[in-house]
């Protein structure tokens, strides 16, 4: 099966806690092939030059938001 190209919003911080949209997710995404590849794109980023990032160990996170309960700001 091909897999099909996908946006999928991050949503905001609160969405990890709605067992709902969890449940939906979950069960949504155990029908979908595994993947060979994923690419994340943000427009959150703040660097200059423009740069590409990985997710090794370490990597700093960047909070572009706020108003939310401070757990969701600890890495």
């Amino acid at each position: 099966m091909t897999l099909p190209a996908l946006y999928i919003s991050h949503g905001a911080p609160p969405l990890l806690e709605d067992d709902t949209w969890m449940t939906q997710l979950a069960n949504w995404s155990s029908e979908l092939p595994k993947p060979t590849g994923i690419v994340i794109v943000s427009a959150h980023w703040e660097s200059a030059p423009i740069t590409i990032s990985a997710t090794a160990a370490n990597t700093p996170l960047i909070y572009d938001f706020g108003g939310f309960a401070p757990k969701f700001y600890k890495a």
